[in-house]
């Protein structure tokens, strides 16, 4: 155990070099920004799924309008991600400016959220398919807001 101790306390500088990269804070605290979002949709698919190992079955069309609002929720949650990402970026970046060269949070959020749109969401006949724009699509979305924060820092 000493030694396991020992290894992990030679380790410590890297830990903290790690843990003070402004991409990967940016993209923990997008994450964390979006945590209410998959708390509030997990709540449906509890109550949708739990009675089922008491024997109780919802009947198809009750599921289905239970789990609407967890489809909702958890399919818009690498949208999310996506702009809060690089929101948070920018905030990070914006305490290291002169405060007459800081870039705007909120049109990172929105350039974000379309860069991410643009990469992930593919057009079909009666709109746009949304399978990435759920969990499935998150590294997408972190890698696509901090893109865009950066072509933003770029051209500014």
């Amino acid at each position: 155990m000493d030694a396991l101790i020992g290894q992990i306390e030679k380790a410590k500088p890297l830990f903290e070099k790690v843990s003070r990269n402004k991409y990967l804070k940016a993209i923990r605290d997008g994450f964390m920004s979006a945590m209410p979002v998959v708390l509030f949709s997990s709540i449906f698919m509890l109550i949708a799924y739990v009675p089922n190992i008491f024997g109780f079955y919802w009947s198809e069309s009750i599921e289905t309008m239970i789990l609407k609002p967890y489809n909702y929720s958890m399919g818009l949650l690498a949208v999310l991600v996506a702009g809060s990402t690089a929101k948070n970026l920018c905030d990070s970046l914006n305490r290291d400016m002169p405060v007459n060269r800081q870039i705007n949070n909120i049109s990172t959020f929105m350039a974000a959220i379309v860069g991410f749109m643009v990469v992930a969401v593919d057009s079909i006949e009666d709109g746009f398919a949304s399978g990435y724009m759920g969990s499935k699509g998150l590294l997408t979305a972190f890698f696509s807001g901090i893109y865009c924060l950066q072509c933003i820092q770029v051209l500014c």
